[in-house]
Formats: C-alpha cells, sequence, structure tokens
C-alpha cells in the first residue's frame, strides 16, 4: 500500500522501526526534500521518506491506520493506551510525500494507492485527477480523501477525489476516542482535549473553576477574565460566533494568573475541533490553547455540568488528570460532521463509500508527540484522511484473500483468483456490501451523496456471494434522466440464492433557500422520498449466473425543483439463502440543473459577485462612482454551483469617439499575478467563512488594465489601461451543460456604471 502524504515516521516500532525491503515500511521516495516549505518552495528529492519533523504527522497517522501493530509494545515513549492493530497489520506500506507521486508509487509495483490529500474541485480534468484514473486502468486501486468541507454545503467534493477512478471516501464517526479528563467533586470523569500548544495537566493537580460568563455571551473571554482567576482554573464559552480564537483567550486567562483554561462548545455536541495545516484532509480534536498553562476542550454537556457544580458550590474542587480514558462519541456510527458533499460538477455519484475517520487513534511520530505534549507518539485525529486508509486497508485485507495476483493480470472475474480484478469490478464489490447509515439521531438514512453506499464491511465483502453492478447510479437531473435504469445482480456464490429487491429512501437534501443565491452550509433534509418502480422484485439465480433488473425513477412529489434538492435512496437486494443484505445507492437532481444561478448577487455573507471599492464597499445602482486608477478596486466573484468556465470584461457603458456602447473591451487584467480574470473548471464558493477550502469568495485587486485573450500568443497578454470614460463589468459564468460558444448559454451579470478617473 502506497502512503501519498507527508511521509511516514518509519522508526516507530508500531510500524517496524526501519525502512528497506525487508521492513514494514518498505519502499518509497520524497519527492520535495526535508527543507521543502512554503517560504523555500525548491525541491530537493531524495531516496528517504522519513517524517519526523511535521507537527501533525499526518502521514504517519495515515499509514498507522493502514497497517500498525501496536500489540507487544513497551517501550517508553510509544506505549498506546490500548494495544491495536491497523485494517491490514500485515500489509508492506511505501511512502511518498505528495508532489508527483501517483506515477512514482505506480512505477515501483504499488498495488493500492491511498491518498488524504487535496483540495477544492469541480470537474475531473486537473492533472491528479487523471493521474488517478490511468493507474486504475491499470489494475492499481486507489482510494482517495473524499474532503473535509462539509460545513460549505453540497458539491464540495475535494480534488482529486473526484476521480472516476478512485474511490472518494467519506467519513464516519468511532464508537469512542481516548482522551485525557479530569474528575468531578464527586468522582465523575469529564474527558477534555488538550491544547496544541502548551498541552493538558502535566499531573494532577486539584483546583476550583471559575465560569467566566454564566450566560456564554458570544465573544465569552476574547478581553480577558471578567472574574478574580488567580490560582484557579477559568471557564470559557465558546460561540460559532465568536471572532476570537482559544489562544487569545486562555493566554489573557494566563495574563490574569489563572492555573488552567477550559473552553466549552456552544451548540456542539463533540468536543471542540481546530484545521490542521492547509491541503492536508485532517482535522485533530485538540484545540490551541494557552502557550503557558494548561488548555482544554470539553462537550457541552459537561460544560453544563460544571456550570450546575460551581453553582451550587464556588469552592468545589476538581481534579485535572494527565490520564487518558476512553470517552464515547455521541456522534458513533454516523456521518462526521466534516465529512463533504457530492456529486461532482456534472452530476456524477461522490463519494463512492465511508470509512471510520471520525477520532481515530492511530501512530505518530515523536516528535509530533513532543509538540503535542503527549507522553506516547500516538494521537487521535479525524477526517476523511483517516477514513481513507481505512478503506485502503480493507482494499488490502481483500488483495490478500486472493492471493495478490499482480496488477498486469487484471480483469473482470471475481471468482478467478488467478487474476486480479479490475478496479471497477472491486469497486463494485465493496459498494454493493456497504452499509447505509443513518442521519444522527433519527432513523432517516443520510443523503447518498454524503454517505456513498455507506461505510465499508469488510467482512461482507470479503464473504460476498453476490456482487451488483454497477454499484451506483449517478441519474442527472429530473430534466436528463433516463427513462429506465438497469442493474445486474450476479450470485458469486456455491448455491442457489432467492433474491428480493426493495427500495430505501433517503434524506431528500435542498441545499437552496428562496431568499439568497448562495448554497446553504447544511442542506436542509426532508423524509421526501423518490418512487422506484422494480421489476422484477424477487428472483432465483444458479451459482456463477446474473440476473438483469430494471428500475424506474420519480422523484419526491413534494420537492421544489427551482431550489434543485437532491433525491437519493438505496435499492436493497436481500439474499434469502444466505441472509446478507446488499444496497446500490442512486442520486438525482430534481429540476433543470442547467436553470441553476451560478453568479451569487444576493449572499448572506455580503460577498454578492461585483465591484468594490478598495476600502470593501459594494458598488450599488444609483451611485456616481469614481474609479480612481491609483488606489485601484476590488472585483469580487461569487459563485454557488461550479462552473466549467467564466470571465469577466469590461464594457463600455456610453458611445464615445473610441468605443461605440455595450462594446466589450477586453477581459479585466489582475497586474498582481492573477493575469486575466478568465478561468476554467472553477469550484464553488463557500457558505460559510471558516471553510478548509472553499473559499467565500475570489477577490482581485484591479487597476484598470484589460486585455484581449488571442489563442495565439498562448500564456502572453497584452494589458493595457483603460481610458478615461464610462464602464461596467461583465461577469459571464457558464451553465451547466451549456455550449460556451453559444452566450445564451452563460449565467450573466452587469455591475453599475462607474467612471474611470486619472
Amino acid at each position: 500500500v502506497a502512503v501519498i502524504d507527508t511521509g511516514i515516521d518509519y522508526l516507530h516500532p508500531a510500524l517496524g522501526g526501519c525502512f528497506g525491503p525487508t521492513c514494514k515500511v518498505a519502499f518509497g521516495y520524497d519527492l520535495v526534500g526535508d527543507g521543502y516549505f512554503s517560504a523555500n518552495p525548491i525541491p530537493v528529492p531524495d531516496d528517504d521518506p522519513l517524517d519526523n519533523c511535521s507537527d501533525g504527522s499526518h502521514g504517519t497517522h495515515v499509514a498507522g491506520i493502514v497497517a500498525a501493530n501496536a500489540t507487544t509494545i513497551s517501550q517508553a515513549g510509544f506505549t498506546p493506551i490500548v494495544p491495536f492493530i491497523g485494517v491490514a497489520p500485515q500489509a508492506i506500506l511505501g511512502a511518498y510525500m505528495i508532489t508527483a507521486a501517483i506515477y512514482r508509487a505506480f512505477d515501483d509495483k504499488a498495488d493500492i494507492i491511498t491518498l488524504s490529500v487535496g483540495g477544492p474541485g469541480s470537474f475531473a480534468e486537473t492533472s491528479d485527477a487523471i493521474a488517478a484514473q490511468r493507474v486504475t486502468d491499470n489494475g492499481v486501486y486507489f482510494t482517495i480523501s473524499q474532503g473535509n468541507d462539509g460545513a460549505q454545503g453540497l458539491q464540495t467534493s475535494g480534488n482529486p477525489a473526484i476521480s472516476s477512478g478512485a474511490m472518494a471516501v467519506a467519513s464516519i464517526d468511532n464508537s469512542n476516542v481516548p482522551q485525557l479528563y479530569l474528575l468531578t467533586p464527586d468522582g465523575e470523569t469529564i474527558f477534555y482535549s488538550a491544547g496544541s500548544i502548551f498541552g493538558g495537566w502535566q499531573f494532577n493537580v486539584n483546583s476550583i473553576i471559575v465560569v467566566n460568563d454564566r450566560q456564554a455571551a458570544v465573544n465569552d473571554g476574547c478581553s480577558g477574565p471578567v472574574k478574580p482567576v488567580t490560582g484557579a482554573v477559568v471557564l470559557y464559552s465558546y460561540n460559532p460566533a465568536d471572532t476570537c480564537n482559544s489562544a487569545v483567550r486562555c493566554d489573557k486567562a494566563a495574563e490574569a494568573g489563572a492555573s488552567g483554561c477550559l473552553i466549552y462548545n456552544v451548540g456542539a455536541i463533540t468536543g471542540f475541533i481546530l484545521l490542521s495545516a492547509p491541503f492536508l484532509i485532517s482535522i485533530r480534536v485538540h484545540l490551541t490553547g494557552s502557550s503557558s498553562i494548561p488548555s482544554g476542550s470539553i462537550s457541552l454537556a459537561d460544560g453544563q455540568r460544571i456550570l450546575t457544580i460551581t453553582a451550587q458550590n464556588s469552592s468545589a474542587l476538581f481534579t485535572f488528570t494527565n490520564r487518558l480514558g476512553f470517552a464515547p462519541v455521541a456522534t458513533a456510527g454516523t456521518l462526521s460532521s466534516f465529512s463533504a458533499f457530492g456529486p461532482t460538477g456534472d452530476l456524477l455519484f461522490k463519494p463512492q463509500i465511508s470509512g471510520i475517520g471520525g477520532f481515530v487513534y492511530s501512530t505518530i511520530s515523536s516528535f509530533a508527540a513532543a509538540q503535542q505534549k503527549m507522553n506516547d507518539a500516538y494521537a487521535a485525529y479525524s477526517g476523511t484522511s483517516m477514513a481513507c486508509p481505512y478503506v485502503a486497508g480493507a482494499l488490502a485485507l481483500f488483495l490478500a484473500q486472493i492471493g495478490n495476483p499482480g496488477p498486469e493480470t487484471v480483469g473482470n472475474n471475481l471468482t478467478n483468483t488467478t487474476r486480479r480484478p479490475s478496479f471497477s469490478e472491486v469497486r463494485n464489490l465493496f459498494q454493493s456490501n456497504a452499509k447505509p447509515v443513518n442521519i444522527y439521531s433519527t432513523q432517516i438514512p443520510a443523503t447518498a451523496v454524503k454517505q456513498g453506499a455507506g461505510l465499508v464491511n469488510v467482512f461482507q465483502a470479503l464473504t460476498a456471494n453476490t456482487i451488483i453492478s454497477p454499484s451506483e447510479l449517478a441519474l442527472n437531473d429530473t430534466t436528463r434522466q433516463e427513462r429506465s435504469y438497469t442493474i445486474k445482480v450476479s450470485n458469486i456464490g456455491k448455491k442457489t440464492a432467492w433474491y428480493k429487491i426493495t427500495h430505501r429512501g433517503a434524506a431528500l437534501a435542498t441545499g437552496a433557500q428562496p431568499e439568497s443565491d448562495q448554497l446553504l452550509s447544511t442542506p436542509v433534509y426532508s423524509s421526501d422520498y423518490a418512487d422506484v418502480f422494480i421489476w422484477p422484485t424477487s428472483f432465483k439465480i444458479q451459482p456463477g449466473e446474473s440476473f438483469i433488473v430494471t428500475l424506474r425513477f420519480r422523484a419526491p412529489l413534494k420537492a421544489q425543483p427551482e431550489l434543485l434538492p437532491i433525491f437519493s435512496g438505496f435499492i436493497t437486494v436481500s439474499n434469502y439463502v444466505d441472509g446478507k443484505v446488499n444496497n446500490i445507492p442512486y442520486a438525482g437532481v430534481v429540476g433543470d440543473y442547467k436553470n441553476a444561478k451560478i453568479l451569487v448577487r444576493r449572499s448572506p455573507l455580503g460577498f454578492g459577485t461585483g465591484l468594490y471599492t478598495a476600502d470593501g464597499f459594494m458598488i450599488s445602482n444609483g451611485q456616481n462612482m469614481n474609479f480612481t486608477i491609483s488606489t485601484g478596486h476590488l472585483v469580487v466573484l461569487t459563485i454557488a454551483w461550479t462552473t466549467r468556465v467564466i470571465f469577466i470584461e469590461v464594457i463600455s457603458a456610453e458611445e464615445s469617439i473610441h468605443y461605440a456602447a455595450d462594446q466589450s473591451l477586453g477581459m479585466v487584467y489582475n497586474d498582481r499575478g492573477t493575469g486575466p480574470l478568465y478561468f476554467y473548471n472553477v469550484p464553488r464558493n463557500g457558505a460559510t467563512l471558516r471553510g478548509q477550502g472553499y473559499r467565500p469568495y475570489y477577490g482581485f485587486t484591479w487597476t484598470g488594465y484589460v486585455t484581449k485573450i488571442d489563442p495565439d500568443q498562448g500564456n502572453t497578454f497584452n494589458a493595457t489601461r483603460l481610458l478615461p470614460g464610462q464602464y461596467k463589468l461583465r461577469f459571464s459564468a457558464l451553465k451547466h451543460f451549456g455550449d460556451r460558444n453559444n452566450n445564451n448559454d452563460y449565467d450573466v451579470h452587469y455591475t453599475p456604471m462607474f467612471h474611470v478617473v486619472y
């Protein structure tokens, strides 16, 4: 299994303790070198993929999920809280440090590649997405993390997870997570996540807790404690609307003499979470905290418990420990809130499947453990980064079970163990044997565009008697939906099987609202399901034979097509002989996807598409605005749905001796690095300010330059400044399924007129 990531600390005893042909980490390459970072982006490759210098140790954590063996380790600094193994503990690992690694891993004879890296994506035409397709076409299996922008709403899959040649993996929360804990005066346990700078309490400490604000107002603690806290632990509330972070609050507590800092998460179920390094698809379950005193985050329920105890006795003593216990996860077995939504810009099905990615305990480097103030080199991280290697490990178990025939033997017959099944065949096997999950605290199945086929069921996939193809159905929109679809049910077991086919609808996901052009950060879910005609509904199949089932879909009747909600569900295939149940996910859009508004005019965040003054005020109708070249203005582009083509032109607003009225004078040109504002395959903008990869808008400083795009000149543009006069900007975004040569197929927006002066 090739792990393309930040490298692996192969010196970790749970990962073999060495590097080379006889070691667990047997092969790999560092394509950038140890000195490569944002301020020094010069690759100096070497053949040592060791990572014992990154704060997060992302690649080591991923590698441990695949293949760690921490069952007999008692070495100081490497003793886990409980012995554990990875999904495929006997797998041989390869370590690659990200850039250009896909083809290198293929050339080094990897059987499986797992990639927990990505950014915003829209269409599967990037170099990484194409590379994934090429290696899977040649017999190598590929898993890629779906992305962590679930808080931005629909169509937030990552790139290259959008590749049709990869299994995009969503995240489901674990059942328990190792966490530090404190004890209430009556001995009850409260778990906390330690701050990532100073850490938690290093030894047992008895202390009172001072509640800073019992009303839990916004920005609690941002200006420091409002009560005396000398020698005490201060408790702050955290609110999503806050404008300061935990480091500010806890450092101010330290300055006021506090001995520790706790934060409870108002409106949340689990502990405070903090995004890790950009582009790495993971979230650490640690807050930043203070740089000089112990810090920790606790759940809303535990915060309220402390409020009750201290209200009854302000002198109550709590015991803060450095011991770990297993904290139950309230959302266990349901989709992680951060897990990103599909579908792709072309309404192709994403993600394919889910793995355990929320609160996963695995290996990290000793350096990262020291940075995070941990006694041993293990940590619980959350992210689709963690779910992705979980599924890669499952694929490794499958290959091991069939004797691991090489990629060069690839074929399409699961029952012929002398040939490696093709990637599409194995995807069919794992998807059709996955287990769909429900929305948290409901009996409604979660939308398939967030969970894919459901949680990977390793045992059922490895002992399957039934496989169904295709294992997912992308139904497009209801304007372009096919009249009928077919699936093939194959009996790969040794006994005659009787099957019954039924339908189970999943939550209708409405991602828009009438009063805003931007999509919602969280879709509105409802139990409005499609109707599915199935024929036949029952039949028997002899061993080695198949049967074709016809399906016809009718979208939910209560859905509002103008809002383009996504309907989905599962075709359920029950085998009465072995008692196993298979599920095939489907998803489609209600309405005409071509009518989707691409350009955002009205946004709850206030970032509508348009021209803004240098100090951030949008130019609106009725204003007599002078555009002063020396100061420049800000061009803001905000899009709700992804688009294949978008560009911004300058239009003459009046007839003059130089220009005709409404004449296009060329593309807006950014002279500070971007160049002409003409883009292909543009991801949508996020619905919140705090996205990991999806920004709330695209902004460009403009100082009056325009350019004509001449394909014959390649990337050379002749930019000139506008003459004094009256102008408008025209934003044009290609509609879905549109013809880029047809002006009627663009969503077009004009700014009010402005005057260019010198």
